[in-house]
């Protein structure tokens, strides 16, 4: 596996400032950016987790490390040995379905809702990585992906990007970005099973009328 020291070194080596195992702050904090960037670009399947939720009051929080790019992918809960899907409804209107299989997220406040109270759900989501500290006591912890090229060629672009007379520097890496970018996405895609999923078959009625 690839960990953050080889991203540092794969850097500090196209920058020339020597050994990526001496702290450099601006570049740190690049990689950082590059990271988060670089992790939100789509829903890679390598950033996928599973969170049983406790809810008080029809709500619970979402996950820590959740990326708020993105819905969850899949919300459910068992009824004895039967899987139940829940489907997704706008946040104002929730309590209008009664005691039903649905869900709604509030990004801005980390917080997931179900209209039900005899019931916790799992859900299914894309996390984002923390930023690494700006030192050295991660650089032997782990990336998800294992090819850190393209996450390189973006912390680069990024460090010419706020040079002075460097434009030439920065379109040339973030190219050579924009190529490894989707050579990863296609990676990934590839790496997928195809995924058969049902989540409306428990559906058929929410109890919801609309409002006129």
């Amino acid at each position: 596996m690839a960990n953050l020291l080889n991203i540092k070194d794969f850097v500090a080596d196209l920058i020339g400032t020597g050994d990526g195992s001496t702290v450099v702050p601006k570049r740190d904090r690049l990689i950082n950016a590059a990271r988060r960037r670089f992790y939100s670009v789509r829903r890679w399947s390598f950033l996928t987790k599973n969170a049983t939720l406790t809810f008080s009051s029809f709500l619970a929080s979402l996950p820590a490390d959740y990326n708020n790019k993105f819905d969850p992918i899949i919300v459910y809960s068992y009824s004895g040995n039967s899987k139940r899907y829940f489907e997704k409804v706008n946040y104002d209107d929730i309590e209008s379905y009664g005691e039903s299989y649905v869900y709604a997220v509030d990004k801005t406040n980390g917080k997931i809702k179900i209209p039900r109270t005899d019931l916790n759900a799992t859900i299914e989501y894309t996390y984002l990585p923390a930023d690494a500290p700006i030192d050295s006591t991660q650089n032997t912890t782990d990336e998800p992906i294992d090819d850190i090229t393209a996450i390189g060629l973006l912390s680069t672009g990024m460090w010419y990007l706020g040079a002075r007379q460097a434009t030439g520097k920065y379109q040339l890496f973030n190219d050579e970005y924009k190529e490894e970018l989707q050579k990863a996405i296609q990676s990934d895609f590839n790496s997928q099973a195809i995924r058969k999923l049902n989540p409306r078959t428990n559906r058929s009625n929410f109890g919801y009328r609309g409002r006129g």
